[in-house]
């Protein structure tokens, strides 16, 4: 019997460390395929590729680089547009020569960056039932809220505004969600609340639920970048300082809102006396002008810190030691889905740590966290100080769950089920 194989399109993929490439990885790597994958070379995490060379399951991962990830997706650092267009038109090429030379069965796309869709519509065009497309989403593109934050575009400088709206044309056009909705034959979704906010936009929307699966985020059993935040979350240790260590990790940003967050803390920092030596927060990640400005008209330089992104490990090493995490979700102040899940819920969820979460009540953010029996806080400044002043007087509660729930091969084995009846 022929060994099975499958395409995969992900863009960026591990080692590189971006917000979906571990994503990708945790859900295909239990088939029981080879993979040959065409991938953006982005900069190495050394500490992913230590936990990846001792996986058996990263050997079944066969790699070509087509080009470095920056030369095909342009940034704020870096606009390198018409660069960036030629590279998605030569990724695009190459993943399809590469399906002609071999006979896959399976083929498996990846957004963010969307164009991966879009590679993979030229194939399944071209091979049509002779291979089973598997499309997976992380983020919505079409009639995404991001695109239609007003308060956060009218901010942007002229030049900005025009970068924005090009870079949402060529990297998150409704266009690839909508051909990859229609056309693959399995999608994939984190969440529930993503799943039925993108399927809302079509009228067969109950044919495309069937052919949906939600994968939730999960971690991956033995990895030490895992089981370090796993044993970290199982001792009881009582912090006597004075001064309590809050902490963000991540990007603040658009829909992630954080205003009335501040105006609360400043409200507090009035009423309580020398709230700077009872709390320190540090964010680590994009802060926008904004909220630096904020902070400083709000005289809270004392009390909040910000500094750039940093390394996966030692951003773990930050989470381990701080008192309480801080996780900010996307804020839409109408009665709809928010279907956005922050990726560092699940290191969260590992740690079972206090935690500060401000989301609004049809946020997966809210379903999940309040599952487990986390306070998750609405965007009221009100609530905002009631809930903070709780974590200062270390009046948390008791969290308690089964953290083997959200181990990979657990949280994918109905996907991998589903992929052998594709055959």
């Amino acid at each position: 019997m022929n060994e099975k194989r499958m395409l995969v399109i992900p863009g960026g993929f591990v080692p590189f460390n971006d917000t979906v490439t571990l994503l990708s990885y945790k859900q295909l790597r239990n088939l029981k395929c080879t993979m040959d994958v065409i991938a953006l070379k982005g900069k190495t995490d050394t500490g992913i590729e230590k936990e990846l060379n001792k996986d058996p399951n990263w050997k079944k991962f066969n790699i070509e680089y087509v080009c470095d990830y920056d030369q095909a997706v342009a940034s704020a650092e870096k606009k390198n547009v018409l660069e960036g267009i030629f590279n998605i038109a030569k990724y695009c090429i190459k993943c399809y020569r590469k399906s002609i030379q071999n006979p896959y069965e399976l083929m498996y796309s990846s957004s963010l960056p969307a164009f991966t869709h879009l590679a993979a519509f030229f194939i399944k065009k071209k091979k049509k039932n002779n291979i089973k497309w598997i499309a997976s989403f992380s983020d919505p593109l079409y009639k995404s809220p991001y695109k239609y934050d007003v308060e956060s575009f009218r901010e942007y400088s002229f030049i900005n505004k025009i970068g924005f709206l090009v870079y949402i044309f060529i990297y998150m056009n409704g266009i690839y969600e909508k051909i990859a909705i229609k056309n693959a034959d399995k999608l994939i979704f984190i969440c529930e609340e993503q799943r039925d906010f993108m399927l809302f936009h079509y009228k067969n929307k109950e044919a495309l639920e069937k052919k949906s699966i939600i994968i939730p985020l999960n971690y991956i059993g033995g990895w030490s970048i895992y089981d370090d935040l796993v044993n970290a979350s199982k001792k009881d240790e009582k912090n006597n300082n004075h001064q309590l260590k809050f902490a963000h990790f991540g990007r603040i940003y658009g829909l992630r809102k954080i205003d009335k967050f501040l105006i609360a803390l400043g409200e507090l920092n009035r009423e309580i006396a020398n709230l700077e030596d009872k709390l320190q927060i540090y964010f680590y990640g994009e802060l926008i002008n904004r909220y630096k400005k904020q902070i400083l008209n709000l005289n809270l330089t004392a009390i909040i810190k910000a500094y750039d992104k940093i390394p996966y490990a030692e951003a773990m090493k930050e989470m381990i030691s701080s008192d309480v995490l801080l996780l900010f979700d996307t804020i839409l102040e109408n009665d709809s889905i928010q279907p956005y899940l922050p990726s560092k819920s699940l290191e969260y969820i590992l740690l079972r740590k206090p935690l500060f979460i401000l989301a609004e009540r049809k946020s997966p953010t809210y379903r999940i966290f309040s599952n487990l029996n986390y306070t998750c806080t609405t965007y009221e400044v009100s609530q905002i100080k009631d809930h903070l002043v709780s974590l200062l007087n270390k009046d948390y509660k008791k969290i308690d769950y089964d953290i083997t729930d959200f181990e990979n091969e657990k949280i994918v084995r109905a996907f991998t089920e589903s992929i052998d009846s594709l055959y």
